[in-house]
């Protein structure tokens, strides 16, 4: 509740001092104090994102030395995501062996690819084709039989 008393206070976001009617009050104003709301939920996401990053990105102490890794196991060995090693293995760039459901890749053939690797080669924009061919709303009509509720 407010009150007839004036407690000088100093704003925790911009360092301006300024009246207070509450003792709980720490914002010079509404502006400041919807920065300061911004600024702690960015943080917020800032820090859940580094540890989500720091959770990701510690390698797993079983897959440095286990000799047949998942899929899984993989694409964190690789570091790419296990679409893509799903997508390697249809395509027969790595060999995997299958147990009813459960698919091992042996490490020595990962570790293969990078014996016959080639250098990094930048791939070119496709170009493409302009369109030549245009149609007006009645040629279409006529083309395919088609009325002019349909066209629209």
């Amino acid at each position: 509740m407010s009150s007839n008393i004036e407690i000088k206070k100093k704003c925790r976001w911009c360092c301006n001092e300024f009246i207070a009617r509450k003792t709980t009050t720490e914002f010079c104003s509404h502006r400041c104090s919807n920065l300061s709301y911004k600024d702690k939920k960015r943080r917020e996401k800032v820090s859940a994102f580094e540890k989500e990053y720091a959770v990701q990105s510690q390698q797993d102490p079983q897959i440095e030395t286990c000799e047949f890794l998942t899929p899984t196991g993989a694409a964190k060995l690789l570091g790419v995501c296990r679409a893509s090693v799903y997508n390697y293995l249809a395509d027969g760039m790595i060999v995997s062996v299958r147990f009813k459901g459960k698919t091992l890749i042996r490490r020595s053939d990962i570790e293969k690819l990078f014996d016959t690797a080639s250098p990094y080669v930048k791939r070119h924009k496709r170009e493409t084709t302009p369109i030549t061919e245009f149609y007006t709303t009645a040629e279409v009509e006529e083309k395919f039989g088609v009325s002019t509720s349909w066209v629209f």
